[in-house]
C-alpha cells in the first residue's frame, strides 16, 4: 500500500477526533463547524480507502459525507434565534 500516512492521520483527526465534541455540543454553531470538519475528514478517508482498493468501504465514506452535508444543512441558520410557536 502506498497511501500517504499523512492522509490517513488527517482523516482520523478531522473525521473523528476534532468534530466529536463539536457535534455533541448544544450550540448550533459548534455543530455546524463540526459537520464541516467531518466532511473534510470523510473526504480524506474516502481517498485513502479508495486508493487502497477498499471500494466497498469507501462507499460508506460517501454515505457519511452525505449525512454530514445534511447536518450542515440543518444547522445552517445558527445565527437565528429559535422561536416556540406553542
Amino acid at each position: 500500500m502506498d497511501i500517504p500516512n499523512w492522509l490517513e492521520i488527517l482523516a482520523l483527526l478531522t473525521g473523528t477526533l476534532l468534530p466529536a465534541p463539536l457535534l455533541s455540543s448544544p450550540s448550533m454553531k459548534f455543530r455546524f463547524i463540526g459537520f464541516n470538519i467531518m466532511i473534510v475528514g470523510n473526504i480524506c478517508a474516502f481517498i485513502s480507502q479508495y486508493a487502497a482498493g477498499l471500494h466497498i468501504l469507501s462507499m460508506a465514506c460517501l454515505f457519511w459525507i452525505v449525512m454530514s452535508v445534511r447536518g450542515v444543512w440543518s444547522n445552517k441558520n445558527y445565527n437565528t434565534t429559535l422561536t416556540d410557536n406553542n
